[in-house]
């Protein structure tokens, strides 16, 4: 698995093959990534994934009553709503745990999440130097420790 890039990305072109024909798509280099990875789990080159989607897309437009050709779904579109499907129906409460969902902040994990500022780390930083410097607080900003400026590695129970 690929690890999240850091803020999202231009759309990036890619030659594929769909039934023997060679086509090229545009999608975001995280889109070509998940479309990748579906093909490793599924054992499918991403060409045969984007045909197998392209074959559904007119078995559709048919079962409509419609021509494939009449039909107004792209095959970049198609992939899009075939990737954010494919990992829906693999969501579970469990996986959303462990991913740190719920937390109140869902960018955690995403392109979208935003580190850490430095001024942010001195404000830290600059908090626990001022509880270790308060009176009555034994010179450790970890007070329960009975360690100077270390936490008691034992989990609380």
């Amino acid at each position: 698995m690929n690890t999240p890039q850091v803020g999202v990305e231009p759309l990036k072109s890619q030659n594929i093959m769909i039934g023997g024909h060679r086509t090229s798509m545009r999608l975001e280099p995280s889109m070509w990534d998940a479309l990748e990875d579906i093909g490793r789990r599924e054992c499918l080159t991403v060409n045969r994934l984007c045909t197998q989607i392209k074959e559904r897309i007119e078995e559709q437009a048919r079962r409509r009553g419609i021509t494939p050709e009449e039909t107004d779904v792209t095959l970049t579109s198609a992939v899009r709503v075939f990737i954010a499907a494919y990992y829906r129906r693999a969501c579970t409460e469990d996986g959303h745990m462990r991913a740190g969902h719920g937390g109140s902040d869902p960018f955690v994990g995403t392109p979208f999440e935003l580190p850490a500022r430095s001024d942010d780390a001195d404000t830290v930083q600059s908090t626990l130097q001022s509880s270790a410097e308060s009176p009555g607080v034994a010179g450790s900003a970890f007070p329960s420790t009975g360690l100077s400026g270390s936490p008691d590695p034992r989990p609380e129970v």
